[in-house]
């Protein structure tokens, strides 16, 4: 499993593709390209319909897959941040015990 730090770069380099307006357009023109071309296939190209399909599906998996890790990453500086907040509290804590605080 990943370390919480690499998740949280993960999650940020989604984030950077997902909010990239290049990236965001050429998803847009793909997909609309793709769904106007299987809206405009004949009928008895059920095999050209059929790809057309599987390629919508997986821009759409690709920007899901995108949107996971993105959300993985914030959960895990979540969980980075409060690990930090127990370490800073138990290092506090043992110099009050020991007088050095």
């Amino acid at each position: 499993m990943a370390t919480l730090e690499r998740r949280v770069y993960d999650g940020d380099q989604a984030r950077l593709v997902l909010e990239n307006p290049a990236f965001a357009k050429a998803f847009a023109d793909i997909e609309q390209e793709h769904i106007e071309a299987w809206k405009n296939s004949p009928a008895r190209d059920a095999a050209g319909r059929e790809t057309l399909w599987t390629t919508v599906k997986l821009l759409h998996k690709l920007r899901l897959t995108l949107e996971s890790a993105m959300m993985d990453g914030k959960l895990a500086s979540q969980d980075l941040e409060r690990q930090q907040q127990l370490l800073a509290q138990d290092r506090a804590h043992g110099m009050a015990l020991h007088g050095q605080y």
